[in-house]
């Protein structure tokens, strides 16, 4: 009877979790589409926001081990990348934490991750991330010149502090603030953003629940040098004319705001000696975009040796993923070496490399 009624008070609680994580999930879901604007339908490619938000460069993905899982990895987040997924992911990593992570890009384009995690106390975490992202030499052109004119640089920058902490034994939040800068010529668009994240492990099946809030943050424009223009205030036969230093202005443009719900479970529940088989799915919805919907696999032997696979679904572009890690442990020191491939439809493959350590 004692057993039954804890079952019971167990299943009450989780249950009374779920209902208040669905309604608030429900109500910052309806938020991400208020700051977008209404999608026109979530099945295909007929929605009215693509392309509407800046700072994209937020949206790809970081780490070759959620990569690997094709994006499915906000309720799975208890490494470094985490800062990325999910904030909250951080509040129970052991000692101090390094990672890298370089991507090559479609294009030439690069992608490089930086990130560190330290203690603050036994609850508490803080952590920092730097992403790079170049898009290399591109050929300049004008209306009075062709391609032939010379090159200019573009790129992105993110730079973020993030605070989280571990609020009961199954319970975990974070929070992060974070500086975003996109460049073009002597153009530039910055300003702050931020994000938002927790997380919660039930009694069923020890499932991990996340709900994760990216990239919130006002609108921006394009500032700089090449906007300042000299106009003429006669037709050029008055000897009397002179030129007015003016400014052209651009319009603004609102960052891509993701809104991300996720569930993750180890299917073998301790029950397998020596393995693990991660399961993870994730829902999002973009303020720039139709919802997207992700499901990924690892396997664990040992924790040493990890194999992945996973799939992005309603993406025009990416879809299966997979890749491979491998894990050197001793009492005071872990390295992790992760690569990841994921297949685009049409841009061909993108290849992912993470180095990782943690020091107790």
């Amino acid at each position: 009877m004692i057993r039954m009624s804890t079952r019971r008070a167990t299943c009450f609680r989780t249950a009374a979790f779920l209902c208040g994580f669905l309604a608030l999930a429900s109500a910052l879901a309806n938020i991400a589409s208020a700051q977008g604007g209404l999608t026109t339908g979530t099945t295909g490619q007929n929605f009215t926001n693509a392309g509407a938000s800046g700072s994209t460069f937020t949206k790809i993905w970081v780490g070759a081990r959620a990569s690997g899982l094709a994006g499915a990895y906000s309720g799975l987040a208890d490494d470094i990348t985490s800062l990325y997924w999910n904030p909250a992911g951080i509040a129970r990593l052991p000692g101090v934490n390094v990672s890298a992570t370089h991507t090559l890009w479609f294009a030439g384009i690069s992608h490089e991750f930086i990130g560190a995690s330290i203690p603050i106390s036994d609850r508490y975490r803080f952590g920092l991330a730097l992403t790079l992202v170049d898009y290399g030499s591109l050929p300049y052109s004008t209306i009075q010149n062709d391609a032939n004119s010379g090159t200019f640089n573009a790129n992105d920058l993110s730079f973020a502090l993030t605070f989280a902490g571990a609020l009961t034994d199954r319970f975990s939040y974070g929070a992060t603030v974070k500086y975003l800068r996109s460049a073009i010529l002597d153009l530039a668009a910055e300003g702050l953003a931020f994000d938002a994240g927790s997380l919660y492990q039930t009694d069923f099946y020890h499932m991990r629940i996340s709900m994760v809030l990216s990239n919130l943050g006002s609108d921006r424009n394009f500032t700089g040098n090449s906007l300042a223009v000299l106009i003429n205030n006669g037709s050029g036969l008055n000897q009397n004319s002179t030129a007015i230093s003016s400014e052209l202005k651009t319009g603004t443009f609102p960052l891509p705001l993701v809104f991300r719900l996720g569930a993750a479970t180890d299917v073998f529940q301790g029950n397998v000696e020596n393995q693990k088989l991660n399961l993870d799915f994730d829902f999002s919805t973009h303020s720039d975009g139709p919802e997207q919907y992700n499901l990924g696999g690892e396997y664990v032997y040992n924790d040493m040796a990890a194999f992945r696979l996973g799939y992005a679904f309603n993406q025009d572009q990416l879809g299966l993923g997979a890749g491979a890690g491998y894990r050197y442990k001793t009492e005071d020191f872990a390295g992790t070496v992760d690569y990841s491939i994921n297949l685009t439809k049409t841009l061909g493959s993108i290849h992912r490399i993470s180095v990782s350590a943690t020091f107790q």
